[in-house]
């Protein structure tokens, strides 16, 4: 393709916006992703009109309703072709003159792109063709006069197409050419089913069959040397058989190892993945009343989890076809039955050994995380205890503390002493007497014995085995109490409402009603009487609402329910005639609040991050000139000046530090920058000069479309 069959080209492929949701089935289908049994999402009326960003937002909804994710990428000149060779299955919106439209992007292989166009079939096109075809829009401005800069210094005509692609490469370098859509499997779905997308459940079966092939040729090599050793035929045929029976077992060793490891992997970043995004899924509720260390000693709880696991259950997994095998061998062997019975009731004592320290890591695990939780809250209040307790109590504290610790760390020892170090060895003494009957009894032959010793070497590495693995998966237990949560939270973005940008109005004409509670209340779970208790309460879209009350009056609370934060005990709340189980994540883009100062941080970041934390992330142009105009106007502007990367300054606890009254306005322009029906400011106006309040309030006025500001009186 070249020129304006590129184009062409690439316009006959194009799928129109009204057909996105079928393209979006399509695609996944083709590219075999699992999708979820759904109703198919259906695209509104005023989509392919309601521009980018809300077209991106459409889609992340719908692959949420097919059990997928959609993760959006801004592909910029120089980076198109990557995009192209390395997305797939991904959707690559392409604006044209004739309207815009998605390429379906099935896969790639080498130069080459497969698409699946509006015809069903797939297309193989080029992707430098691609690139041409996208590009050549933008390049068109340049060209005729990087041809005339070619000219004037002479270049080569074999050089001048290579200098004229670095030439244009480098003029748009920043320019964004499409933006691209990237299909996989929800996190949020079924752990069994993440694992069959990605071919693990299969691969297992080959695993334990290396291992079990391995183990077999093991105990053929002792047969055979055993044999010929014991009735004294040790001659070259035997010692060659033997030879390639051991030399045989090296690759399946290398084979079964990285068969594991490869599997341990794979099945680690999908469970990495599925406990981010439960973590990121949790109630707020419930994480308010758990402390940053209790949080702090969960994530490394999560991150101990996935190896432990998957090492620990791997070991027992070889360890259990090790004991197989090695039952198997101690029953022909001159020990018979006896030896297997032995066997048997030294794995149930090792097992409740394990039992035991399961129950002493139960402890430890608790104590280090109450530890961890005193740490994190010490070094939050490091100053204030500085400045106000006493040395005494605070060394008291400390050294009770890790007095505890040292307690349970020696009785953890203590349990996990024996399953290490004895129970392997001690085996090896069982074993013996189990063989002695026979031997003292003369009726053991030496290919019996040689047999028994087989087994019990064989059984030796197998309760070795058991007793990591058990050690492991006893650690993963625990882990897993703390986790759990995480892991098998569902995603109910899936069952959410689409809900398009454009504003309704009621019937007649008038401002509809935005927020209608009846008979709301609401009490903390540790609270003896409810904090809100049957409230009223009707907000229309536009109107200006101040609430003032006495400290503890539940001001905050209210805003927190309106704004979705916390969840109503009893009572009806709709948010634009929606209640909060229709609405789902939706409740937050109509319902925005700049909580109070102490409940509202400034992130280490950029200005830009902080203020548009509510808005698409990297943000655009037009996102940054909104959010620059929004700090003019709250009289921010001079911070901005002194700034040396102005919105581009890193700021927080390890950047520039803002003043009380700074950090208010960046509050107030963020919750302002989210755009929602209804903005909540609480006390936020409190540490501003009479000057500034006006000129924030004006400005909230302004840009808020309904909005509610709380107060004292």
């Amino acid at each position: 393709m070249s020129g304006s069959n590129d184009a062409a080209d690439l316009r006959a492929l194009l799928w129109p916006v009204p057909r996105l949701g079928e393209a979006l089935e399509e695609l996944a289908r083709r590219a075999r992703l699992r999708v979820a049994a759904a109703e198919s999402p259906q695209v509104p009326a005023t989509l392919a009109a309601d521009g980018e960003q809300e077209q991106g937002r459409w889609l992340e909804w719908a692959a949420h309703r097919l059990g997928l994710e959609a993760e959006g990428l801004d592909a910029v000149a120089p980076e198109i072709e990557g995009v192209l060779a390395g997305a797939a299955p991904a959707l690559v919106r392409v604006e044209d003159p004739a309207g815009d439209g998605y390429l379906l992007l099935l896969k790639s292989r080498g130069d080459t792109a497969h698409l699946l166009g509006p015809d069903l079939r797939v297309h193989r096109q080029s992707i430098a063709g691609l690139r041409r075809a996208l590009c050549d829009r933008l390049e068109a401005p340049y060209a005729a006069e990087i041809d005339k800069l070619l000219a004037a210094a002479a270049v080569p005509p074999g050089r001048q197409a290579s200098v004229r692609t670095a030439m244009l490469r480098d003029r748009l370098a920043s320019r964004q050419v499409a933006s691209c859509w990237m299909l996989r499997l929800s996190p949020a779905r079924g752990f069994w089913d993440q694992l069959a997308q990605e071919g693990l459940r299969q691969r297992i079966v080959p695993i334990v069959a290396v291992f079990g092939i391995l183990y077999g040729l093991e105990v053929l090599s002792w047969t055979l040397i055993g044999q010929g050793t014991l009735h004294g035929r040790v001659d070259g045929g035997w010692l060659a058989a033997w030879t390639l029976l051991v030399v045989s077992l090296v690759p399946l060793q290398w084979l079964g190892g990285w068969l594991d490891a490869r599997f341990a992997l794979d099945a680690g970043r999908i469970m990495k993945s599925r406990l981010l995004a439960g973590a990121l899924r949790s109630d707020v509720e419930t994480l308010r009343r758990q402390g940053a260390g209790e949080l702090l000693g969960r994530v490394l709880e999560s991150q101990a989890l996935e190896s432990l696991a998957l090492n620990g259950g791997f070991g027992v997994l070889v360890a259990l076809v090790e004991l197989v095998f090695a039952a198997t061998i101690l029953a022909a062997g001159a020990g018979g039955w006896l030896h297997v019975a032995l066997l048997l009731a030294w794995v149930a004592i090792t097992l409740g050994l394990g039992w035991r320290y399961l129950v002493a890591m139960r402890a430890w695990t608790l104590e280090r995380l109450r530890m961890t939780q005193a740490l994190v809250e010490r070094m939050v209040g490091h100053r204030t205890r500085l400045a106000q307790e006493q040395r005494a109590r605070r060394d008291h504290e400390e050294d009770h503390e890790l007095g505890n610790y040292v307690r349970s760390s020696q009785e953890m020892d203590r349990a996990v002493l024996p399953i290490v170090g004895v129970m392997p060895r001690g085996w090896i003494l069982v074993a013996l007497a189990g063989i002695a009957p026979a031997f003292v009894a003369g009726t053991a032959s030496s290919v019996g014995i040689a047999v028994a010793l087989g087994g019990m070497l064989l059984a030796g590495r197998a309760l070795t085995g058991i007793s990591a693995g058990v050690t492991a998966l006893g650690r993963a237990a625990i882990a897993w109490k703390q986790v759990a949560g995480f892991f098998a939270a569902g995603d109910g973005a899936a069952r959410e409402p689409f809900l398009p940008a454009s504003v309704r109005t009621d019937e007649d004409g008038a401002p509809r009603c935005l927020v209608d509670a009846r008979e709301l209340s609401f009490q903390y779970q540790e609270a003896a009487k409810p904090v809100l208790r049957d409230i009223d309460l009707s907000i229309r879209h536009g109107e200006r609402i101040l609430l003032e009350g006495s400290s503890g009056g539940g001001k905050s609370t209210l805003a927190a329910l309106l704004t979705g934060l916390r969840v109503p005990a009893s009572g009806s709340l709709l948010l634009d005639g929606l209640d909060r189980q229709t609405l789902g994540r939706n409740w937050h883009r109509l319902a925005a609040e700049a909580p109070q100062f102490h409940e509202n941080h400034i992130l280490s970041g950029t200005v830009a991050f902080n203020l548009l934390m509510g808005r698409n992330w990297p943000a655009s142009e037009e996102d940054l000139e909104e959010a620059r105009a929004l700090c003019e106007e709250l009289g921010l502007g001079d911070l901005l000046e002194r700034m040396p990367a102005g919105l581009a300054q890193t700021v927080g606890e390890t950047g520039w530090q803002l003043s009380h009254g700074e950090r208010s306005r960046i509050f107030l322009a963020r919750a302002l920058l989210q755009k929602a029906e209804l903005t909540v400011l609480d006390e936020s106006f409190a540490a501003l000069d009479p000057e500034t309040l006006a000129r924030c309030l004006r400005c909230a006025f302004e840009r808020a479309p309904t909005l509610m500001v709380i107060a004292h009186p």
